[in-house]
């Protein structure tokens, strides 16, 4: 016969301390098993230390016991198996653990099984209905604009009160800016008393940020929206405007205000009236002697020829008598005359040939003016002839050159603005 031989490892690693803690839970010292590092027979009835390696011969029914060593634990040859020795320890942490049926029932029922791939989904997307329920208990609404308008002018109150948050005004006024292009929201934000909250409280701002952004909300609110331009008109924005372009030297607030301007007097005659007598065509004519900013300077000549258009384009209109009247009340041309605007105009065109005569659009634009408001007189203007023949031979020359029907139109032009003052000598 063959001896079976059973090599049981028990758990927990061997160290000395556990002879210590072994021994003093043990009654009798006398039963205690004492390893070393060869086998020893274990006797009936005798309790071991853990951590140590046993075997059991299943012939005999003997039981070998010796510490555990590295060897064993790597022996790969050996039926090695762990358990636990329960009779060994007396801590209440490793007593075997005892469950009622009912929570051995529980525990079976939290058990996890491996879901279908269709079950996957269900749990990971939500259904429709149940989206729609959760969507219907959250305030998506979007705002309307008159909500928003509220809102932005309420901010704005409440920021002003002190000198800081001043970004955050600009801020404000860049939004209501954007929203003011609409019609309907300029109309909303006149009635929500805008220009007296807002626009006129900020264009005494000392911030050239906050005035410049008022500016523009102001002119944009007036674009071909008559209820604001009326409303403007009558709270005194002509006046205000004319001052800011006199007081202020920065160039881009004044650009700002000849585009407020703009916005307030184009259609309106009243509101041109208003500004010839509060001296506009005097605030123009010294800018345009004294500024050399070439944007600013060419804003307000289209502004004066475009007035100048729409007044001939009324008078054509018999149907609207009243229009007449209010145009021909104003009579810009002739107070353009009145004024000798001619020096401005042709010192104007003058530096634009000098700096860069390639400037076609702002020659373009000069050339328009001096057509359109008749104000200088040919014969006896002798540095306004030699620039229209300079400017006739260099257009002449670029015609022939190139096939752009452009420089033909700027050859035209200077061809009529001598025509037309010609013509205005004779009626002379």
């Amino acid at each position: 016969m063959f001896k079976i031989i059973l090599c049981i490892t028990l758990s927990s690693a061997f160290c000395a301390n556990t002879f210590v803690n072994c021994s003093e839970n043990l009654n009798d010292e006398d039963d205690l098993f004492v390893p070393t590092y060869e086998w020893q027979v274990i006797k009936k009835g005798q309790k071991i230390p853990k951590g140590l390696h046993v075997r059991v011969n299943f012939e005999t029914g003997v039981r070998e016991a010796k510490i555990l060593v590295e060897d064993d634990i790597t022996d790969k040859t050996s039926a090695v198996v762990q358990v636990p020795d329960a009779r060994n320890s007396n801590s209440e942490d490793e007593a075997p653990l005892k469950y009622s049926h009912q929570e051995l029932k529980e525990a079976l029922k939290n058990i996890k099984n491996d879901a279908s791939p269709e079950e996957q989904a269900e749990k990971k997307f939500r259904s429709y209905e149940e989206l729609k329920e959760d969507l219907s208990k959250l305030d998506v609404r979007p705002k309307t604009d008159g909500e928003l308008l509220k809102e932005l002018m309420l901010y704005h109150k409440v920021l002003t009160t002190t000198q800081e948050h001043q970004e955050l005004i600009v801020s404000i006024i860049e939004d209501l800016e954007y929203l003011v292009h609409q019609i309907d929201n300029a109309n909303d934000f006149v009635t929500l008393n805008g220009f007296a909250d807002i626009i006129y409280p900020n264009l005494n701002s000392t911030n050239l940020d906050i005035k410049d952004g008022t500016l523009k909300l102001l002119g944009s609110s007036m674009q071909n929206n008559a209820k604001v331009q009326i409303h403007a008109f009558e709270t005194g924005a002509i006046g205000t405007l004319l001052k800011v372009l006199a007081l202020n030297s920065d160039e881009t607030i004044k650009n700002r205000a000849i585009f407020a301007l703009s916005g307030l007097m184009r259609r309106f005659p009243l509101a041109q009236r208003q500004f010839l007598d509060n001296a506009g065509l005097n605030v123009f004519g010294e800018l345009l002697q004294e500024s050399n900013n070439m944007k600013l300077l060419l804003k307000i000549v289209t502004l004066i020829h475009d007035l100048i258009l729409e007044h001939d384009g009324a008078l054509k209109d018999k149907s609207y008598l009243e229009k007449i009247e209010q145009y021909n009340a104003v009579n810009l041309r002739q107070k353009l005359q009145d004024q000798k605007w001619c020096p401005f105009l042709v010192t104007l065109l003058r530096n634009i040939v000098s700096i860069d005569v390639e400037d076609h659009d702002a020659v373009e634009k000069t050339l328009n003016t001096i057509i359109s408001s008749r104000v200088c007189n040919m014969s006896g203007n002798v540095q306004l002839q030699t620039l229209i023949s300079h400017l006739q031979s260099y257009y002449k020359n670029l015609a022939k050159v190139d096939d752009d029907e452009y420089f033909g139109h700027l050859l035209d032009l200077c061809q009529q603005a001598i025509n037309v003052n010609l013509k205005r000598n004779v009626e002379l």
